[in-house]
This record gives C-alpha cells, sequence and structure tokens, in this order.
C-alpha cells in the first residue's frame, strides 16, 4: 500500500506539472523584467529575515 501511495503521488505531480507548464511558459514570455532596482528591495527585506533567525538562534543558545 505505501509503494501505491508513493506511485500515486508521483503521478500526481507530473500531472501538475504537465498541466503547469503552458501557465509558466507563457508568464516568461509576457512577464515583466526585474529592473536594478528590485534586486535590491527584494534583497532587503530577506536579508532581515535572515539576520532574524541568526539573532534568535543567538538568544536560544545564550539561555
Amino acid at each position: 500500500m505505501e509503494l501505491f501511495l508513493k506511485v500515486a503521488m508521483a503521478a500526481v505531480l507530473v500531472l501538475l506539472l504537465v498541466r503547469l507548464w503552458p501557465a509558466y511558459k507563457q508568464w516568461q514570455e509576457r512577464g515583466t523584467k526585474a529592473g536594478a532596482g528590485d534586486w535590491a528591495a527584494a534583497l532587503l527585506p530577506l536579508g532581515a529575515v535572515v539576520l532574524l533567525v541568526i539573532l534568535l538562534i543567538l538568544a536560544v543558545r545564550a539561555l
């Protein structure tokens, strides 16, 4: 039964990828391209999250 569930889940994932492929191609062709300032705007919150996680880890280790 466990093998059947693994095979069924793999089949569902393949069908999902096949179904979403045309939408992905359309988004890539017609989507807006990132500008120079867009990357900085995306990296700032990501850096803040990484810093917060590091601070939380250090706070837990200090206890």
